[in-house]
């Protein structure tokens, strides 16, 4: 049977050792209450259930801090939590709990990001973004598509080598460079090669 080894409070919260190592840190009032003090002993059911009424609080606490900052995907918001050290289930019920109430919300999270990196970056950087925060294919997708529809790829990349690079040089050096800085920005070969030759015939008017 597990043996509670020691219980560290501090700030209305307990760091509580189990069979000589650190377990979880939980509220303490929880962790009162579920009658984690040192010499107890719990079986494995126990502790796990304690475990998640006691880190509940402290870990829905954590991610609306996160949330305050900006948005986030349910993925990236579960990666933080897994993170700061918090169990499988207690991250899935927090999880959960902010879906309920709306504080999370991908296709929200997907729409805002795209809107707004659309002014600096084109759709292939935005769309590989959204799937690095969890986005699935489909919708990483259908929003790019949405955000673009009725732009021109061709101006937006245009615009944004102008603001980076002034024409006049058309030198073969400048043209590898416009068109690596589009590339990273996102926009498709094609559109990067065409605003890298239009350097070159403006330099050659």
């Amino acid at each position: 049977m597990p043996l509670v080894t020691g219980v560290i409070e501090r700030r209305d919260r307990a760091r509580v050792f189990v069979d000589g190592e650190f377990w979880a840190e939980l509220d303490a009032g929880i962790a009162a209450e579920r009658g984690l003090r040192e010499g107890a002993e719990a079986s494995a059911d126990e502790l796990a259930e304690a475990r998640v009424a006691g880190e509940r609080p402290l870990a829905m606490s954590r991610a609306l801090n996160v949330l305050g900052y900006r948005a986030r995907s349910a993925r990236e918001l579960r990666e933080r939590l897994k993170r700061a050290g918090y169990a499988g289930e207690t991250v899935d019920e927090v999880i959960s709990r902010l879906e309920e109430l709306g504080y999370l919300d991908d296709e929200g999270f997907a729409r805002e990001l795209a809107r707004s990196e659309a002014r600096k970056y084109g759709p292939r950087r935005i769309y590989g973004d959204l799937r690095r925060a969890g986005i699935d294919e489909e919708a990483a997708w259908e929003v790019v598509e949405e955000e673009f529809a009725g732009r021109s790829e061709h101006e937006a990349a245009r615009e944004a080598a102008r603001r980076r690079y002034n024409t006049g040089e058309g030198s073969d050096a400048q043209v590898r460079r416009v068109y690596s800085f589009l590339m990273r920005r996102g926009y498709s070969a094609g559109i990067c090669a065409e605003v890298a030759r239009e350097y070159r015939r403006e330099a050659d008017q």
